[in-house]
């Protein structure tokens, strides 16, 4: 095969101190759209094995889908909620259980989460409601589906002012679906919207969701009420739907008083051009790492990376290239439970051989082991092809890492060399090693040779085409 070399003497220094200190720092969005039911059994049988991916390191948190009664019932993904306080309890809309089980079966799912030493992340709708009857709306002048005085659990039975148009407020941000939208500028005080939900949050945490909140569709409500839901819930971590330019993503986690993080769409489409140009023509990897561009690299330690969730799978190829780059890059990484289990990408990156050293797991173990799950990044060089950056070490044990990512494929179909220079002092004067590596290119999906890194941090690192490659010091 052909080998290129190129010599890089620029540097530029992006730091992010990451806020989770232990295990890998990785998330996993635990359902998909259209999962079997029940769910939360499949969940629970993974609990053990998602904590212990590779080598002892796996995710520390799990995204729960939506786990209350929805006006649709078991039909329905759980997002036209209806009775907040069944969580698959009650005989209501179409039987017991939820799409997902049965409240017993989360129960279940939800202690053997927290015995793998994992925490349980709840899906917020606080945008809308559904499933109301019908009722007189002076407010409209009509009727309104916004009658929920018939809710089994005997709470939050609210009735047409709870919904804009509203005395307390005409309109927010947005509406979604032709649903009754809340109104969340009303009294806080017992059987108001306002009130009602934040109790209903505390109550949530006393169910064992104790990972925090996961809030969908947050461009259709006042960002106060997302501050004041994670506040009054005790401040845990959580993660905003904020499907939207890095701007406009800023500007809401500002006006959310930075309590709230966000996940990286833009990154994921700037990553989806790349990865799904099999020819490298026209993929552009230095808007991964440009501030303004992604929101990774605007606003780390409050960015959520990922590479597919169930609302949008824009990556149709190569999305190891994708994951190779969230799992060893600043921000907190999401996996995709349907990628991971459904698709192949555990392990063997959906291609080629399935030995140690391809995909996720690897990846995972690459971020726990070798940096301790937070990576303070350095950029080596990027030419659009070709992206080079290491992560810093903090001592010997958690040396750090140099990632190489070639985009490079039918257009430029060779392995490419890429001398660099790190500031890495635990990489000096070692002999470097590929502990996670992949490509799509037949013949191509083999490990690097190892490299040595002079004591001036100079090292020439190799990625086949399509491919990745995360080289740290031999020996673990």
């Amino acid at each position: 095969m052909i080998r290129r070399s190129l010599f890089v003497t620029g540097i530029l220094l992006l730091v992010a101190t990451s806020v989770f200190a232990t295990g890998a720092g990785v998330m996993m969005q635990g359902f998909y759209w259209n999962c079997p039911s029940p769910w939360y059994p499949t969940m629970q049988a993974q609990a053990s094995a998602l904590a212990n991916v590779a080598g002892g390191y796996g995710i520390d948190r799990i995204w729960f889908p939506v786990a209350y009664k929805t006006a649709s019932g078991q039909s329905s993904m759980g997002y036209d909620p209806f009775d907040y306080y069944d969580l698959g309890t009650y005989s209501q809309n179409y039987g017991p259980g939820t799409h997902f089980g049965t409240a017993s079966q989360l129960q279940s799912c939800i202690s053997a989460y927290h015995s793998a030493g994992i925490k349980c992340m709840e899906d917020v709708v606080l945008n809308h409601r559904s499933g109301g009857l019908s009722e007189y709306n002076p407010n409209t002048g009509g009727t309104t589906y916004t009658d929920f005085a018939n809710t089994q659990s005997g709470k939050c039975q609210w009735h047409y002012n709870e919904f804009h148009p509203s005395t307390f407020e005409y309109a927010d941000e947005g509406t979604f679906g032709g649903y009754p939208d809340i109104c969340h500028a009303t009294g806080n005080s017992p059987g108001h919207a306002y009130y009602d939900l934040i109790q209903w949050g505390k109550w949530l945490v006393t169910q064992g969701f104790d990972g925090g909140w996961r809030f969908d569709y947050c461009k259709g409500y006042h960002a106060w009420m997302t501050h004041d839901f994670i506040t009054n819930t005790g401040s845990p971590f959580s993660v905003a739907e904020y499907w939207d330019s890095v701007a406009n993503i800023n500007n809401w986690v500002n006006a959310a008083s930075g309590v709230s993080s966000a996940f990286d769409f833009p990154l994921l489409f700037l990553m989806a051009t790349t990865c799904d140009d099999t020819t490298g023509n026209s993929g552009n990897m230095s808007s991964w790492v440009t501030s303004g561009q992604s929101w990774s690299a605007t606003w780390p330690t409050k960015a959520v990376t990922f590479v597919s969730n169930h609302d949008t799978q824009p990556i149709t190829s190569d999305a190891m290239l994708a994951y190779a780059f969230i799992m060893t890059y600043q921000g907190y990484p999401c996996i995709y439970w349907e990628d991971y289990f459904n698709y192949g990408l555990a392990h063997g990156g959906g291609t080629g051989t399935t030995g140690w050293g391809n995909g996720i797991a690897q990846l995972l173990w690459c971020r726990g082991k070798l940096v301790n799950g937070g990576p303070t990044i350095q950029i080596l060089h990027n030419d659009n092809k070709v992206l080079v950056y290491s992560a810093s070490g903090t001592s010997a044990s958690a040396p750090g890492y140099i990632v190489i990512i070639n985009e490079n494929g039918s257009a430029y179909p060779n392995w490419v060399g890429v001398s660099v220079q790190t500031g890495n002092s635990y990489l000096k004067n070692q002999t470097l090693k590929a502990y996670a590596w992949s490509s799509t290119i037949s013949g191509d999906n083999t490990d690097p040779n190892n490299q040595y890194c002079d004591g001036n941090g100079n090292v020439t690192v190799w990625a086949a085409p399509r491919g990745y490659a995360v080289y740290s010091v031999n020996g673990f």
